[in-house]
């Protein structure tokens, strides 16, 4: 008897062991078919039973074989079904746990007419989350009274487990499924929010494209525009020009403001071989350093406070033509350095991106300072100077030309739609008297003072007393005047008169803009205003500075 329970107490110990071998083994299983083999295994390799076998049963009641270990392993095979057959039908039918220790004379237990040896066998039902019967244990041993209470019991919670790791499994599948549908689902989504931005990207190259065709149209049109002069330097600026302007090479035009430097670099482009794509300015003293990077090298959404969507460079905007960065003294020496890097390596990167850009330009600067001057006093970079004037073009100041001033005030003349249709002509002396003004702002003060004259002259003819008073005052100081020794042109003035005329010429060079002419007269705005009242000049915006003598 003492061997008896030994033996009893030892596999009751297995039992448990393997009870706790399965739930661990079975949480991490997510696969039924999993699931039942790893079950069989486990209770086989303890106990060594003749045949055990793990059935599911269907809505029908069919069973239909999963797994199973032992003996009829080599009969039968997954797949195999049974329907209201022996004890597995019997288990079925009531739901209920069976055992039988004698199956010779157990009319509930069939052999499948297959060769077998069982002499004991017991069967325990597997339910679902639910509780509705999905299966079926079924273990055999080929000793008659092999199994008891115990064993059923053992057997039952096997068949819990099951049941839990199942339905987990179920659970996992449904989870699974679901977010396979849902990742299809987003898959779907994204490829429709792929398209639509590549429609939108499209869409954004047309605009593109066609924005360069406007600016190439716009550009040809203000290209258009000749450089009008006979004298020596001008023949001598054009016909280097017209030497340079097929090649590739990269041009600094230095002048004065108001010389025509941006004339010139059309006519460069106009003659080159990128005549038909782009030609694209930018003035570099109009913007301040962020807003210069951004409009040159363009910028990606979401790089700076503000940078609501990406935004194309007036740099890749010209590829393929001509970038004219026009005030380049202005430039800082952070953006100058990133120009050199662009015209180095022959691409760049827009603010805050991450991939580079080839961008194929001509580069043509201009500049009204002396950058010599400005490389020694280290405001501007040396290696970017010789990169931007392989080539450097010097505009004649209108003061050094005079010759040519009589051809630029005809051609202002006959330039329909200028300043006001009438057609006016211009008496000698008065073309006399602005032939030998030094036109301090050059052709940009002779254009404006055109404009002004076709606005305000009396008559169908340009007088001297027409002129606007500082040209006067140069043709009557000079000394060469044909009418200074006579003093026929000297007008006699007090010095309010003279303060007065000249208040209102700045008010005419200005358009009237008070702020800008307080600024240059360097007074105030209020003394500027006190002036005015004190002239009785505050009637009217229209200033005609002629009729004052």
């Amino acid at each position: 008897m003492p061997l008896e329970k030994e033996a009893l107490v030892s596999k009751h110990r297995e039992q448990l062991k393997m009870l706790a071998e399965l739930s661990l083994r079975l949480k991490d299983v997510v696969n039924a078919g999993n699931v039942h083999k790893e079950t069989l295994k486990i209770i086989q390799s303890r106990f060594h039973y003749y045949y055990i076998s793990l059935w599911t049963v269907g809505a029908d009641g069919t069973a239909t074989l999963q797994a199973h270990e032992g003996a009829y392993a080599n009969f039968l095979q997954p797949g195999f079904q049974l329907k209201g057959e022996g004890i597995i039908g019997h288990v079925i039918a009531t739901g209920k746990s069976y055992l039988s220790n004698d199956i010779s004379t157990d009319r509930n237990f069939t052999s499948l007419k297959l060769p077998v040896e069982t002499k004991s066998a017991l069967a325990v039902p597997i339910f679902d989350a639910e509780d509705k019967l999905a299966g079926v244990l079924n273990v055999e041993a080929a000793e008659a009274n092999a199994f008891n209470e115990d064993d059923l019991n053992v057997m039952e919670g096997i068949g819990a487990q099951v049941t839990l790791s199942l339905s987990n499994a179920g659970l996992y599948n449904q989870v699974s499924e679901f977010n396979k549908q849902l990742q299809n689902l987003v898959e779907e989504k994204t490829q429709e929010l792929r398209a639509a931005h590549q429609k939108i990207l499209d869409q954004q190259k047309l605009l593109q494209k066609e924005n360069r065709a406007l600016k190439t149209i716009v550009n040809r049109s203000s290209g258009e525009r000749e450089i009008i002069g006979q004298s020596a330097a001008v023949a001598s600026l054009l016909s280097m020009v017209d030497k340079i302007a097929p090649t590739r090479v990269s041009v600094l035009i230095q002048g004065e403001s108001g010389t025509g430097k941006e004339l010139v670099a059309h006519r460069i482009h106009r003659m080159s071989d990128r005549v038909e794509k782009p030609f694209v300015t930018i003035n570099c003293g109009a913007l301040q350093e962020s807003l210069l990077e951004s409009e040159l090298f363009g910028h990606e959404k979401g790089s700076f406070t503000g940078a609501v969507a990406q935004k194309i460079g007036l740099a890749e905007t010209a590829d393929g033509g001509t970038l004219f960065l026009d005030e380049i003294g202005e430039m800082s020496l952070s953006i100058q350095t990133k120009l050199l890097r662009f015209l180095q390596e022959g691409e760049m990167y827009r603010i805050g991106g991450k991939q580079p850009i080839r961008v194929d330009v001509r580069v043509l600067s201009a500049t009204n300072r002396d950058l010599e001057q400005e490389v020694k006093g280290g405001r501007f970079r040396e290696d970017l100077f010789y990169r931007l004037n392989t080539i450097t073009l010097r505009m004649p100041p209108l003061r050094k030309r005079p010759e040519d001033v009589a051809l630029l005030i005809r051609h202002f003349l006959d330039k329909s739609g200028f300043g006001s249709a009438r057609q006016l002509t211009i008496s000698a002396r008065a073309l006399e008297a602005m032939t030998k003004y030094a036109w301090p702002g050059n052709i940009r003060e002779l254009q404006n003072t055109m404009e002004q004259l076709k606005v305000l002259a009396e008559g169908p003819e340009i007088k001297l007393e027409d002129l606007p008073f500082n040209i006067r005052m140069a043709q009557s100081a000079s000394p060469n005047g044909s009418h200074a020794s006579s003093g026929e042109a000297l007008i006699p003035l007090t010095l309010d008169d003279l303060e007065k005329n000249h208040i209102l010429q700045m008010l005419a060079y200005h358009h009237g803009n008070k702020t800008k002419t307080a600024k240059i007269l360097g007074i105030t705005i209020k003394t500027l205003y006190n002036k005015l009242h004190r002239y009785g000049m505050l009637d009217g915006d229209v200033v005609n500075n002629n009729n004052v003598q």
